[in-house]
């Protein structure tokens, strides 16, 4: 095993010396351009060559609570990018993600501050080591089979965006939109809220059977079916609406009809509602046939209209009810008097 580190270590250093010299535990120097294992002409600095099927190069540490470790340079040694392979008892794990990424029989291998991951239970991951930290960016549970995308947390469904920053947001562009942080759609969480936006100054729509089915406008006018939404509306349904409770409020007390009550009201009397009747065919103040064909009619004015109507004619009935009381009044008086008389 010695001879065999000492052996490969030698290929190592060859690779990096600018001729190739290849160098024996004594520092004496075996003369030579290029170094070969399997081929009399090696045509690279190491060149290993087989006829058979099986192995080229292995790197062997049999301490389970050690590592095989491959480095490489460049022209900066502190720019290295490190292949690691785990003994099967090492303790501990990659720093925030220990118990998706123990060491234990773990391969892995990074270049300045990334680094992909493969552990012994079958979980694969790709993250960014900042601040002493591994933060998972992509994230594969082997049991479950889901994707993470964007933390460190364990995914709970097939493909899961999460993280630790104030909102979780999936961005979709295009080249049209542009792809700045303010174009194209957002799919996007912050805290329980959850929000979809289209960032850009169009439409957002949703369908079925590839078919529009809901569409908001960019000024937030909302239609359902296949037409536009109307001027002066911020709703439009094609077809109609059904619904078991429907609850319209109005903004103030003077937009219902109680003001009839009120002493200083102006009450037509019948003979006035017969006349306008017997000209315009509808009720003082409720909208024509053809009115209502032509602009539809406000649900809460119409309400408020129809019981304004009503209690003008509670005030009729009220009316007529003094009225008809005082003549009950006055035939029994006239009755008395009449009998009162038969009896002289």
């Amino acid at each position: 095993m010695r001879k065999s580190i000492i052996l490969m270590s030698g290929f190592i250093l060859a690779a990096s010396i600018s001729n190739a010299q290849l160098y024996s535990s004594g520092n004496n120097v075996i003369a030579g351009t290029n170094v070969g294992i399997g081929n009399s002409s090696p045509s690279t600095k190491l060149h290993i060559k087989t006829v058979t099927t099986g192995e080229l190069l292995r790197m062997e540490n049999t301490n389970p609570l050690g590592f095989g470790k491959f480095t490489l340079f460049n022209d900066e040694a502190a720019n290295y990018a490190t292949f690691t392979k785990y003994g099967s008892t090492v303790s501990g794990g990659y720093p925030g993600i220990v118990s998706q990424y123990p060491y234990a029989n773990m391969l892995a291998f990074g270049n300045n501050g990334g680094v992909a991951l493969f552990t012994a239970s079958g979980n694969v991951g790709i993250a960014i080591a900042k601040a002493g930290t591994t933060k998972l960016k992509f994230n594969v549970d082997y049991n479950t089979e889901n994707l993470g995308i964007g933390g460190s947390n364990i995914p709970r469904t097939n493909v899961h965006i999460n993280s630790a920053v104030a909102g979780d947001t999936l961005k979709i562009t295009n080249s049209t939109t542009g792809h700045t942080a303010t174009d194209g759609l957002d799919i996007r969480t912050t805290g329980l809220t959850a929000a979809i936006f289209n960032r850009e100054n169009s439409s957002l729509d949703f369908g079925t059977n590839n078919i529009s089915r809901v569409k908001i406008l960019a000024d937030g006018k909302v239609s359902i079916g296949s037409v536009s939404t109307p001027a002066g509306y911020k709703l439009y349904v094609e077809e109609g609406i059904l619904a078991e409770k429907v609850k319209v409020a109005v903004k103030t007390t003077g937009e219902w009809s109680d003001y009839v009550f009120a002493k200083d009201y102006k009450l037509l009397q019948l003979p006035e509602v017969e006349a306008y009747i017997s000209t315009h065919s509808h009720l003082p103040g409720v909208p024509s046939a053809q009115d209502v064909v032509d602009n539809g009619i406000d649900m809460a004015k119409m309400d408020a209209k129809l019981l304004e109507k009503v209690e003008e004619l509670t005030i009729h009935l009220i009316e007529m009810n003094k009225k008809m009381m005082e003549m009950k009044s006055n035939m029994t008086e006239m009755k008395n008097k009449i009998e009162e008389l038969e009896k002289q």
